[in-house]
């Protein structure tokens, strides 16, 4: 299934245990594979990644393949720490 880079942008993360990782901000692509190969995240210092920066305004990139799923929301599969 095809989505556009688009429709993500500024949805909610949250991780498959429930816990809140930032939104969306944009997208990154390996032009080589010509695939997402990672989502920026913003507002992370609200999420369960807060301690991963020291400044607020600092965005974090996680990789594409721990995206289990995008709807209302995108769910990751991340650890908690």
């Amino acid at each position: 299934m095809a989505i556009k880079v688009s429709e993500i942008l500024n949805k909610k993360i949250y991780t498959t245990k429930g816990y809140y990782v930032g939104e969306v901000y944009d997208a990154m692509i390996d032009t080589e594979k010509a695939v997402v190969s990672g989502i920026v995240v913003s507002d992370v210092y609200k999420g369960c990644l807060k301690d991963k920066v020291d400044d607020p305004s600092k965005k974090v990139v996680i990789p594409y393949r721990v995206v289990e799923s995008i709807g209302n929301i995108v769910l990751v599969k991340l650890s908690k720490k």
